[in-house]
């Protein structure tokens, strides 16, 4: 079951508005014994209706949303680590030339068979749509490579891919997904979670991966897209909109597109007790539809369900990605673009979310860009109990509803380096930008600006919480809140640092002083932000104009600027940028 903990309160309700943090919500943390997710009862749904023009499952010219050419591969900003199989030699071939020889039956021969998939289907698109979940084998690694032109689709009605094998975190056979489209599949719930009443869960203890279900084994991704999957919409551990990872050694997805995917949490990737990193993805559209998020509270559910707990909520973290489990380790982003995800009311995570059990566990985001997402709290990222490093990568416009904007972290140590956050929101509680609780960390050329929360009893639009923080050379420029009595830009636990710019000195409703962001922050003229935009480099920044006092005024600089752009060590621009516009 999730990650489950109890609810975190962290300041009176009556305060601000933050949305209450619990599991991911992607299934048993335990690395054995998964009643949910052993595969056993949960097919992805069985046979379903065929795609218009379809007949009997053979392949036909497909929609312009479904073509597998449409899509192009995002941009190579990173290194990644893996490359597409060698396919020059078949193990079979589906197809002899024309996409009606591309039949749902020689399909699922080959899969089931293993070995090198690759097509003959003629050079236009063609779809082969699946009425029934492909069960791939374990015990042999399996590549699957469509050639840029076929896409597998489920019809709204089934898993298209089920890999289930009976060990956990052991198996190395590999299953490779390249040059290929999964559209349409869909995990349909087989265990209904019994009817209590709220804030008690709902929905299915099972139904996660609409495309794929992989339980121990390795994953590897590259060059495909997969659109409008979808996991079962309801349920407290339910994931993966697209993929569902269970007690894998390791997924690795590079150059990949995940679009308008959805499920109860993790619209796009979920991933429980496996290692996982994506790099050179776009993530765009993808849902969490689930609510409440998840927690273990006896005071708030008297009802003990299958899992001998008292859950709360039902989902709705991780718009996009979602992490949990004690298992896995290091998880690494880089190259990556996070755009228009949502996560569930009263959830978390507009885009991604991760909660380790036990030991803190490293997550690294690098050369990303979160563009336009929403969330109830944690509008771009939540992070629980983990150690979180983010260079060089990019937040803007995206929405916290009822909480923070943009990242929520609890537990968390952090290391923000050549990091912007621009033009964020927070419409109804506090933090526009990072609420922090507990944790400590440092900010090393870092830009704030324009980020604002909206509601008039509302505060700490840039940084608010109870960290430790080191902060250097960050610039703090534009962030508003309307509440007059209390700290506008940043309301912080214990600040030290050098470098620092600080504007408005003042308030801008009531006029009066605010607070502080670091001691000793020079806050005598504008910094003179200007507007974000593409500057070169991975990510959008912000430059500062001629004259601005940013210019010069960092000391202990990072090498590179965030599109790196070199520094000089001793001296340097504040921000996250170098230079000016």
């Amino acid at each position: 079951m999730g990650n489950l903990r109890p609810s975190l309160l962290f300041v009176p309700v009556s305060m601000v508005a933050l949305s209450v943090g619990a599991g991911v919500g992607c299934g048993s943390s335990s690395s054995a014994g998964h009643p949910k997710d052993n595969g056993s009862g949960d097919d992805g749904g069985g046979s379903g209706a065929l795609l218009d023009g379809a007949a009997g499952g053979e392949a036909s010219a497909p929609p312009p949303d479904v073509d597998a050419g449409a899509v192009a591969p995002p941009a190579a900003v990173c290194t990644a680590p893996i490359q597409a199989a060698d396919v020059s030699q078949p193990t079979t071939v589906v197809g002899t030339g024309t996409a009606a020889s591309c039949t749902e039956a020689l399909l699922s021969a080959a899969l089931t068979k293993g070995g090198v998939v690759t097509f003959d289907c003629g050079s236009a698109a063609a779809t082969i749509t699946v009425t029934q979940t492909i069960e791939l084998p374990t015990t042999v690694d399996t590549v699957i490579d469509g050639g840029d032109v076929v896409t597998i689709d489920g019809g709204g009605s089934v898993r298209i891919l089920d890999w289930n094998s009976s060990n956990y975190r052991a198996n190395t056979h590999t299953l490779t997904l390249q040059h290929i489209t999964f559209a349409h599949g869909h995990a349909a719930g087989t265990m209904p979670i019994a009817a209590a009443p709220l804030p008690c869960s709902s929905g299915y203890y099972d139904g996660a991966g609409g495309a794929l279900q992989m339980r121990d084994g390795v994953l590897n991704v590259v060059d495909a897209v997969f659109l409008d999957n979808e996991a079962e919409k309801l349920g407290p551990d339910v994931g993966g909109g697209a993929i569902y990872l269970n007690g894998a050694l390791h997924g690795v997805v590079v150059g990949s597109t995940f679009l308008d995917n959805s499920g109860s949490n993790s619209g796009a990737i979920g991933s429980l007790n496996s290692d996982l990193d994506v790099y050179n993805s776009t993530f765009e559209g993808n849902a969490a539809l689930g609510f409440g998020a998840n927690s273990n509270d006896s005071t708030m559910c008297s009802v003990v369900d299958a899992n001998n707990q008292n859950q709360v909520g039902s989902g709705g973290n991780a718009g996009a990605v979602g992490m949990d489990g004690g298992s896995d380790t290091l998880h690494t982003f880089c190259g990556d673009t996070f755009r228009s995800n949502t996560s569930g009311t009263g959830a978390l995570g507009g885009a991604m979310a991760r909660t380790p059990d036990a030991s803190q566990q490293v997550t690294v985001i690098d050369r990303c860009l979160f563009d336009s997402n929403t969330g109830d709290s944690a509008g771009a990222l939540y992070f629980h109990n983990s150690v979180l490093q983010i260079t060089a990568s990019t937040f803007t416009n995206n929405v916290g509803k009822t909480g923070t904007g943009t990242i929520q972290a609890d537990g968390t140590t952090f290391t923000f380096t050549n990091v912007t956050f621009y033009g964020n929101q927070s419409t109804a509680g506090v933090a526009a930008t990072l609420a922090l609780f507990g944790g400590g960390g440092s900010l090393l050329n870092c830009t704030f600006a324009n980020n604002q929360c909206d509601a008039a009893n509302m505060f700490g639009a840039a940084i608010f919480g109870s960290p430790n923080l080191t902060i250097q050379n960050t610039i703090f420029d534009d962030n508003t809140a309307q509440n007059p009595g209390a700290a506008m830009q940043c309301q912080v636990g214990t600040i030290t640092g050098t470098g620092d710019m600080q504007w408005p000195v003042d308030h801008v409703n009531g006029g009066g002083a605010d607070a502080l962001c670091a001691p000793g922050i020079y806050e005598t003229t504008d910094p003179m932000v200007g507007a974000l935009g593409n500057h070169g480099g991975p990510v959008p920044v912000a430059l500062v104009a001629t004259g601005s006092a940013a210019l010069g005024r960092g000391t202990g600089c990072p090498a590179t600027d965030a599109r790196g752009m070199p520094r000089s060590m001793s001296s340097c621009t504040a921000g996250a940028a170098e230079g000016t516009n």
